[in-house]
């Protein structure tokens, strides 16, 4: 059963069957999991959702997710998928519910009541929480969606320095705009520049692009225009440079739009001036 598994997913991840065939391998698993949280990260990174899906199902799950750790990082990803890729957030909800139940021996039905239980979290409960949030941003769940977000952006201080920590610059974005629809626009400010300082101190512009965005977004719609024209900028010449394919189209679009910003649309001429002598 196991080799049946690992030919088939050795194809899917281009790695020798050999490598699979190792007695450790069999006996343990971490290099054939590992190998698939670490394609389900990237593809994450990428915001490539749709091509998870093979490397989440159930066969996965039940054969080589061994240990809890291993089994709320997969749910963590599969909440994700179910999030982003199908559009299903509220059966996202259930699956980080489930996820987070695997490392805390209190049972609980709302995702909600999860942070009475715990004052600090792993890394992954905070991306669990954060998901979780993200769920509820989707559902247009706004004062549910602050909680949450508010629980894990105050807990990256206690994991800041782990590996691979780029992908918690995510939590502070999201909290951005949640706070931003529900018009607190002092403290999406304040938790902007939280994210964009924890970014720096990481050395990582993961989301810093897409956090500026939001920046000039909350100056622009509270009519402070130089301050809104000022973090476009920087987010449009982020975006472009890092060769964002997902973000930068949605940020130019966006852009174009606000014909009152003369400096932005001058700086968007020059851009496709740029694009038309480095197609």
């Amino acid at each position: 059963m196991v080799k049946k598994v690992c030919g088939k997913f050795s194809t899917r991840l281009g790695i020798s069957i050999e490598v699979f065939e190792k007695k450790s391998f069999y006996e343990k698993h971490e290099f054939y999991i590992n190998t698939v949280l670490n394609k389900l990260e990237l593809l994450v990174n990428n915001r490539d959702y749709a091509k998870m899906k093979p490397y989440l199902n159930d066969e996965i799950l039940q054969n080589h997710c061994t240990n809890p750790l291993t089994k709320q990082c997969f749910l963590c990803y599969r909440g994700i998928y179910t999030s982003y890729g199908v559009k299903q957030p509220r059966k996202a909800l259930e699956i980080y519910r489930q996820a987070l139940q695997e490392t805390n021996v209190t049972a609980f039905s709302d995702i909600s009541d999860f942070p009475k239980h715990k004052e600090i979290y792993s890394k992954t409960e905070t991306l669990l929480i954060s998901g979780a949030a993200s769920c509820y941003y989707l559902l247009k769940d706004f004062q549910k969606a602050e909680i949450l977000f508010k629980v894990a952006s105050q807990n990256i201080s206690n994991i800041e320095m782990q590996l691979s920590t780029q992908i918690l610059g995510t939590i502070y974005y999201n909290a951005c705009k949640n706070l931003k629809t529900l018009k607190k626009y002092p403290q999406a400010i304040e938790i902007a520049q939280d994210g964009l300082r924890f970014e720096t101190n990481r050395k990582t512009i993961y989301r810093s692009a897409e956090i500026l965005y939001e920046l000039g977004d909350i100056y622009y719609q509270q009519n402070q225009l130089e301050l809104a024209e000022k973090y476009y900028i920087k987010s449009m010449y982020l975006s472009y440079s890092t060769n964002s394919t997902h973000f930068l189209p949605l940020l130019l679009t966006s852009l174009r739009k606000k014909t009152n910003l003369k400096l932005l649309q001058k700086n968007l001429v020059m851009l496709d001036l740029i694009n038309l002598k480095n197609p």
